[in-house]
């Protein structure tokens, strides 16, 4: 059994918001679904934002 997590909208939207102009396409999907992750795990849109970047920061 799956458990499913929900992600309020307005989390997604900020996050959408924020990497939007500012990565190329690939990066941009990369960063996104990083976002997600951590937003599946329970954490605010602008901590979500925080840990992408990072991760971002490290994979370049």
């Amino acid at each position: 059994m799956k458990i499913k997590t929900f992600v309020p909208a307005e989390y997604i939207e900020q996050v959408m918001e924020m990497s939007k102009d500012v990565f190329t396409k690939d990066e941009e999907l990369e960063f996104l679904k990083s976002c997600l992750f951590y937003l599946k795990e329970g954490v605010t849109a602008q901590q979500a934002i925080e840990m992408s970047m990072v991760d971002y920061l490290v994979d370049m």
